[in-house]
């Protein structure tokens, strides 16, 4: 069975690995994502550590307007306009791992709502 992450970031924020990579050092996470990636332009897979082994998981991106619906009107009023970073995983303990580490990174680097698409529900980071 697989599942998603979606991500919604603002419109402004565009993520790239370099900096999922920093902000993974100082939350202190143990990922390492592949360099110089732009996640607005990339499409597939992505590949990267987790504690220096490798991980990875499937990204895509496009517009809010795009977003299910029932998600979509869960969204607060300032990302109507964002952008949403879907991360698909499968059965493996890895790239869930990846998955949900990554969703944490970026919604607490960028002010982000991560949202479950099986349940529909929104993640809180909590610290």
């Amino acid at each position: 069975m697989s599942m998603s992450l979606f991500v919604v970031l603002a419109l402004e924020v565009e993520p790239n690995t370099n900096d999922l990579n920093a902000a993974a050092k100082e939350l202190t996470y143990v990922v390492e994502y592949t360099p110089n990636i732009n996640l607005k332009k990339h499409s597939g897979f992505l590949p990267a550590k987790l504690e220096s082994n490798d991980a990875g998981m499937e990204t895509y991106s496009f517009s809010v307007s795009e977003l299910p619906a029932p998600f979509k009107s869960q969204l607060p009023k300032q990302y109507s306009q964002g952008y949403v970073y879907q991360f698909k995983l499968g059965g493996n303990p890895t790239e869930a791992h990846t998955a949900f580490t990554t969703a944490i990174i970026m919604s607490t680097k960028y002010n982000g709502i991560t949202i479950e698409d099986q349940s529909g529900a929104i993640l809180v980071v909590v610290n």
